[in-house]
């Protein structure tokens, strides 16, 4: 059993003022300094005895679940136990993955939401609770590579601008997988890694340019964008920057975090010592690849309008396009 009480999501945006334990303690935000800290309030007492000392760790996982089986279990055995906190918030999930999650890593903190409400919401009540200086978000079908953590913290540490790190993803069987993202222009989405013009022309240089096929992955650099599936991002201005977008449910709320985070003048850095394997797509049913491409296109037609800001004959351009694209998806049989 966790030694960390159950602890119910605050419905709506944002980090919650209160969630109360269910051992009836309540754990408060403080409001007084902005530290985004959470406190613990006991019941009077005539007399203390011996403070106890909380050392908060340096990095929180946060790990959004649904129906997760193996491969969180997997996830959750890659991260080192030093320095760590583990934060699980499961989507509804109707396997036992959050059951076997729990008795494996007693340690582990377990938010369970009930129903399946996306990235973004998952991830920004995970990052209410936590308390490491540097958030990582991670994909439950991720498996991390220690020394990466080293990387990131030194990184966003000693460099107060620098704010995202991410790093090498690689496939099971070795191939690098393309994570890092130009922001995205009117037209970007027909050049996206799966698109049908990057499967024609796979060397032409809108898809190289926009997926950064063509940079050096062996040094560190400023890029514009990454995946949320193995991001670090330093605790403090994910907070005042109120967390991933929960319009996204899910796809581009990552690119759209990494946007904000420029437009408030700091940077998302590449890191090659920070490493992952990612076992794509064993948690998504092929009946669920549809509903998946439909959210994708949403949310890169959510990010365009939201950022670019575009009049309404440009919308409406804009809708067809991204259109014709799903029409595309669905009629491609190698996709469904």
């Amino acid at each position: 059993m966790s030694r960390y009480p159950s602890v119910s999501a605050t419905a709506g945006w944002g980090f919650p003022n209160s969630i109360n334990a269910s051992c009836g303690r309540r754990f408060s935000w403080c409001q007084s300094c902005g530290c985004g800290t959470f406190g613990v309030e006991y019941p009077q007492v005539s007399k203390v005895r011996k403070k106890k000392i909380i050392h908060n760790p340096a990095v929180s996982v946060i790990i959004p679940s649904y129906n997760g089986g193996n491969l969180l279990i997997n996830c959750l055995e890659s991260i080192p136990p030093k320095g760590t906190e583990i934060i699980v918030v499961d989507n509804g999930s109707a396997d036992a993955s959050i059951a076997r999650a729990r008795r494996k890593f007693p340690s582990a903190r377990f938010i369970l939401l009930g129903h399946n409400t996306g990235f973004a919401y998952a991830c920004n009540r995970g990052a209410a609770v936590a308390r490491g200086s540097i958030l990582l978000f991670l994909n439950q079908d991720a498996e991390v590579v220690e020394q990466g953590f080293r990387a990131a913290v030194k990184l966003i540490t000693d460099y107060p601008r620098r704010v995202i790190a991410t790093g090498k993803v690689i496939y099971p069987d070795g191939r690098a997988q393309e994570i890092l993202r130009r922001f995205p222009g009117y037209t970007d989405f027909l050049f996206g890694r799966k698109t049908l013009l990057t499967r024609l022309f796979p060397d032409n240089k809108r898809s190289r340019h926009y997926l950064y096929a063509d940079i050096d992955l062996t040094r560190p650099q400023r890029i514009d964008a990454c995946a949320g599936m193995c991001m670090f991002v330093r605790r403090d201005i994910f907070t005042s920057l109120r967390g991933f977008d929960e319009g996204y449910f899910f796809y581009t709320e990552d690119i759209d975090l990494c946007r904000r985070v420029y437009d408030a003048g700091y940077e998302t850095w590449y890191v090659p010592e920070v490493s992952a394997v990612h076992i794509v797509g064993e948690n998504v049913p092929g009946s669920c690849r549809t509903f998946v491409k439909m959210h994708h296109y949403k949310g890169l037609y959510r990010y365009l309008i939201k950022h670019k800001r575009p009049g309404l004959p440009f919308r409406f351009l804009l809708w067809l396009g991204l259109g014709l694209a799903v029409i595309w998806y669905l009629s491609e049989p190698r996709l469904r």
